[in-house]
């Protein structure tokens, strides 16, 4: 009979045989190194991004003949906007590596996609969507909103469309993915919940701040949109729920900018 004890297989590993009984699985896998690394990658894609932009533009204005297509806003528009995208490419590249490769984790469950009961996706859209119409009727009201930087995109039709698809197909996903996927539980296991809240609020403000620059209350605008956006990964334990937040959000605000185009228009 005690010849059977070591095949029990409800025993735990290491009982008995002596054998080393598995480590925990640590979330997240990953550490504040990674974060640093990640930083850094950021820092120099941005510089050899603009560098590679300069460049592109000299040589397209040397071959169609047009010294002044720098100053194009068009051009400048869409130029930034593509930049943009190609560096939101390179900052998921390096996040999936990271997890996938270096930790091989796999991707989606490492980042708490899902939280541990299924948060209702229409609820969330709805919030999405209102908290866009508040933030709306709010911005409308800041002194001088049209002179910012973001709304000089929204007065040509490339670079208004392109923003748009910009702000619902790629900037929730890879917002959320960086700021409460990867960076939110290093934050949270090492200062706690609220730390996590409000840092990954103000970083995600800082991502906007110069869209926004020249108007503090517009900065205090988006730093609210990061608050609750942080808030709900922190409630839900889920970044799906922030993800759909965030989606409805942006989406509601590109279709009221449609329709304010198509009203001055």
């Amino acid at each position: 009979m005690a010849d059977m004890v070591p095949n029990d297989p409800f025993r735990t590993p290491g009982e008995l045989d002596g054998s080393p009984a598995p480590a925990p699985v640590s979330f997240p896998a990953w550490s504040g190194r990674d974060l640093l690394e990640l930083a850094g990658f950021f820092c120099l894609g941005l510089v050899v991004l603009m560098l590679a932009a300069q460049a592109a533009g000299s040589l397209l204005a040397i071959y169609l003949g047009r010294p002044s297509l720098a100053a194009d806003p068009v051009y400048l528009g869409m130029a930034q906007i593509l930049m943009t995208n190609l560096l939101n490419g390179l900052v998921l590249f390096f996040i999936y590596r990271t997890i996938t490769v270096r930790y091989r984790s796999p991707f989606w469950s490492s980042l708490k996609w899902r939280g541990p009961t299924a948060a209702p996706a229409g609820l969330f859209l709805v919030l999405g969507a209102l908290l866009a119409l508040v933030m709306g009727a709010l911005s409308s009201r800041i002194p001088g909103i049209e002179d910012l930087p973001v709304s000089g995109l929204l007065r040509h039709a490339q670079t208004a469309v392109f923003l748009g698809v910009t702000a619902i197909a790629v900037a929730p996903l890879v917002e959320e993915v960086v700021f409460r996927g990867f960076i939110y539980p290093v934050v949270e296991r090492r200062w706690g919940s609220v730390a996590a809240v409000l840092l990954t609020a103000l970083m995600f403000t800082s991502l906007h701040v110069t869209q926004l620059w020249g108007s503090w209350m517009a900065v205090g605008l988006i730093l609210l949109v990061g608050l609750a956006l942080s808030l709900v990964r922190a409630l839900t334990g889920a970044l799906l729920p922030a993800f759909l937040l965030h989606l409805a959000y942006n989406t509601t605000l590109c279709l009221l900018s449609l329709v304010g185009l198509a009203l001055e228009g």
